[in-house]
Order: structure tokens, then C-alpha cells, then sequence
């Protein structure tokens, strides 16, 4: 037998040694998946959310494929991300995130669609956890609770908890309850994120009642006057709100609160750009207001998105929230040019249907 063929020989039975000791101790997991959206060479990474976002493993992207090799002492929740967020061709999400899903002892399967904004809630499968996992994030809304509880209920799945039991922020005893259907050795394993994440309940909680709080004192604008304004757009040329109103050929415009840090001003890109789409010909126009601190990556992230509307960035724009009375975004103003009234002050307003009835 020459060397060459004993090195690969012995190579070869390396590699399927490490697969067999992987199936039968459970201290190695694999992650394999296939990714769109995402540049070939790309870095991706899993954080464990456990374990104060450590990172676990990197890998790159070959041929829309990627695949992880772990090593872990116990199962934990991880997020999948880009480490540079650029690689990502039409992330809905900032920062590169992808995917989350359970690490955990087996072979576990990612299909990650970086354009469909709602890929990033599909989880993952070929494992215990994450198929039970799924299956809830699957399900109508109305089934979830009861497969939720049959997950945590059960010991093969019972480390649910630990997720289940952060959808309640507003609900502190019942998060508590959750957290009792795990074991007590899972207790001692996971004792310092459970700990954080009950100080995490509580902060939310608190945030939850001071947003309360908030909208029941806002006072809604609506049939009041609209409050100028004068803001750079992205060419660094200011643009004023009032000469945008007083364009003849503007019957309305919206006045858009946001940031690019703000989830859910993200995820209302959409309906603006299809009401804009819609409407623009018809007197429409939009002028958003940033409330983001670093203009190169608010511009690039309004040409990425696409927001052809005006944009501007409102520097140090605490007094025009203090006009406006916002405590939180993302916020919405109707205007109508012809008499400068407010129509519309909203967080999420349904503007397809307001806007079919002003502009038919």
C-alpha cells in the first residue's frame, strides 16, 4: 500500500470516525443548509443566546451552501448571521441575522431565504427541538398555545420553555409557570440565562407600562395644523416640509416617523412603497423622517430599500418629536396640501384604505 493511499486511507476513516462518534455521544452537532440572498465566500456565524451571544462556530457560503460543525455540552438556542451585513442582498433584518433555530446533538437542516421577510420565523428541522419548533411556528395562531404547552409538557421538548416563556413580559407568573416544567438539572444547566432572562421579563414589563402610559397621555393632532419642518435629504440638500405641502401637484402627503434600528418601521417599508406605487401620479407624496445617527448608513440603507419618496435625516430632531408629541416610532401623519390639516396620526394606519377613498 503506498503512503499516499494510507494518508487518504486514514483521512477517510478519520472523517467517518468523527461522524460516527458525533451520532452516537451527541457532544457534536452538524448544521448543514442552503441560503439565497446571500453573496458566495460570505462568513456566517451562530451565536448562542444562552451564553451571552458567544459565538460558536463561523463557516463561509459555497455555492448557496453552507455547513456547520459544533461541539456542545448541552442544547441551546442559537441565531444565524452574516458577519458582514452587506453580504446580504435583501436582508429584511439589520445586522445579517437569518435564521434561529435549536443546536443540539444530530444533523440539523436550514433553508435560509434572505429576501422573504418572513423566512427569518420558519426555524429549522431534523432534530427533536427544532421540529417541534417549527411545527409551532407553523401553526395558525390560534393552535400555537396548545402546542406550546404539549411541547413544554413534554421532557423531550420541555427546554421550549425557555423561549415560550419570554412571550410574556406583561404576565410575570405565568413566564414563572413556564419555567417550572423545566428539570431540575436543566434548572442548574441554564441557571444564568434563566436568571437573566427573568430580569429581562421584568425590564419589559416596566417598558410596557411606561408605553402605556404614554399613549394615554398623547394627544392626537388630528384636525390640527401641520408643524414645519426643514431636514437634509440624502444628496445633503435640506428640503422643507412646507414647500413639499404646498407643491401643487401634492393632494396629500404622509409624514413618516422612523429609523432604520426600528423593527417595526422596517416592516412598514412595504406598504409604503406599494401606497406610494399606487398613488404618487394620483397627488401622493411621502416624506420620512430619520431619526438614525450615522447618515452614511441611513443613506445606504434608503438606496438599498429602494425608498424613492423624500427622505431626510432630522440631526439632533429631538424638538420635531417634541412638536409632534412622539414618545415612540414607528409614527404616521396624513396631511391634506389644500388646508394644512392633519388627517390621519397613527403608529400603524391601514393607508391602502385611506388613501383609496381620498384618491379614487
Amino acid at each position: 500500500m503506498s503512503s499516499v493511499f494510507k494518508n487518504k486511507f486514514l483521512v477517510a476513516a478519520m472523517v467517518l470516525l468523527a461522524v460516527v462518534s458525533c451520532n452516537n455521544t451527541g457532544e457534536y452537532c452538524v448544521v448543514k443548509g442552503t441560503v439565497q440572498g446571500v453573496k458566495d465566500g460570505a462568513e456566517l456565524v451562530l451565536l448562542d443566546e444562552w451564553n451571552k451571544w458567544k459565538t460558536i462556530s463561523t463557516t463561509t457560503v459555497e455555492n448557496g451552501t453552507f455547513e456547520f460543525h459544533s461541539r456542545i455540552s448541552a442544547p441551546t438556542h442559537v441565531f444565524l448571521y452574516a458577519s458582514n451585513p452587506e453580504d446580504v442582498y435583501a436582508n429584511p433584518y439589520e445586522g445579517g441575522q437569518l435564521k434561529d433555530f435549536f443546536l443540539e446533538p444530530g444533523t440539523i437542516l436550514v433553508d435560509v431565504q434572505a429576501e422573504d421577510e418572513s423566512d427569518m420565523g420558519t426555524g429549522a428541522t431534523g432534530t427533536v427541538l427544532n421540529d417541534a419548533y417549527r411545527k409551532i411556528l407553523a401553526a395558525d395562531p390560534d393552535a400555537r398555545e396548545a402546542l406550546w404547552e404539549e411541547a413544554i409538557r413534554d421532557e423531550r421538548t420541555n427546554l421550549l420553555a425557555l423561549v415560550y416563556a419570554d412571550d410574556f413580559p406583561d404576565d410575570l407568573t405565568r413566564a414563572s409557570e413556564i419555567l417550572d416544567h423545566l428539570s431540575p438539572v436543566q434548572t442548574r444547566t441554564y441557571k444564568r440565562y434563566i436568571s437573566t432572562l427573568k430580569k429581562n421579563l421584568v425590564r419589559k414589563a416596566e417598558a410596557a407600562e411606561r408605553r402605556q402610559n404614554a399613549l394615554e397621555a398623547e394627544v392626537s393632532l388630528v384636525g390640527q395644523h401641520y408643524i414645519d419642518m426643514e431636514y437634509p435629504n440624502v444628496d445633503d440638500i435640506p428640503v422643507r416640509l412646507s414647500a413639499v405641502v404646498d407643491n401643487p401637484e401634492n393632494r396629500y402627503v404622509i409624514l413618516d416617523f422612523w429609523a432604520t434600528w426600528c423593527m417595526p418601521c422596517v416592516q412598514s417599508i412595504p406598504a409604503l412603497k406599494e401606497v406610494y406605487a399606487k398613488y404618487h401620479d394620483k397627488g401622493l407624496e411621502i416624506y420620512s423622517i430619520s431619526l438614525d445617527s450615522k447618515a452614511k448608513d441611513w443613506k445606504s440603507y434608503v438606496e438599498k430599500k429602494e425608498m424613492t419618496w423624500i427622505n431626510v435625516l432630522a440631526h439632533g430632531g429631538a424638538k420635531v418629536y417634541e412638536d409632534y408629541g412622539i414618545e415612540f416610532i414607528p409614527k404616521v401623519f396624513l396631511i391634506d396640501c389644500r388646508t394644512g390639516v392633519i388627517l390621519v396620526h397613527e403608529g400603524h394606519p391601514d393607508l391602502n384604505a385611506i388613501l383609496a377613498e381620498l384618491l379614487p
